[in-house]
């Protein structure tokens, strides 16, 4: 399973946007493909309080699992701060060729920036560890080809390209 980290210069750059094209694309080419999305609210939960899910989980359950016609959900209430491994952890019963995570991972991997401005591209891009595979931005022509090492893309017009440089690194 090959793992690609999408991130990015906080709201509104283009992440979501760059995953969802990327999702299209590599299932239109037959890849099976998984998603984590990590949110950075402390307190967030797909669970309601009082409802039957959460009482599960309020009595000690481990994982509580929600099963509906057409949707499952998987909710684990997890310590420590270590997301990203529970995270894959359930997805490896899965037969994925690819998961794309919308966050950073505090692991090497990887990346895809979305970048909302160029400015903020070049402070950024310099602190980065781990393998770029290319710019996702949706305005690529204000971007000085010459000032970066790597493709600068639009996340839904080139997404074939990109799709192309994820296939290739695999």
């Amino acid at each position: 399973m090959n793992v690609i980290a999408v991130i990015g210069s906080g709201r509104w750059s283009g992440k979501t946007t760059t995953i969802e094209s990327l999702v299209r694309e590599l299932t239109r080419r037959g890849k099976k493909v998984g998603t984590i999305k990590q949110i950075h609210k402390e307190d967030f939960t797909l669970d309601t309080e009082k409802k039957d899910t959460w009482r599960h989980a309020n009595a000690g359950a481990r994982i509580v699992v929600s099963a509906a016609p057409h949707e499952v959900a998987a909710m684990k209430r997890i310590e420590n701060e270590n997301w990203f491994n529970e995270a894959m952890n359930l997805l490896k019963g899965e037969d994925l060729d690819y998961v794309l995570i919308e966050g950073t991972p505090k692991r090497e991997m990887p990346l895809i920036f979305a970048a909302g401005k160029v400015e903020t591209a070049k402070k950024i891009l310099k602190e980065l560890k781990g393998e770029l595979v290319c710019i996702s931005a949706f305005a690529p022509e204000e971007f000085d080809k010459a000032e970066f090492s790597v493709p600068v893309l639009h996340p839904t017009k080139d997404v074939k390209k990109m799709a192309d440089l994820v296939e290739f690194i695999s």
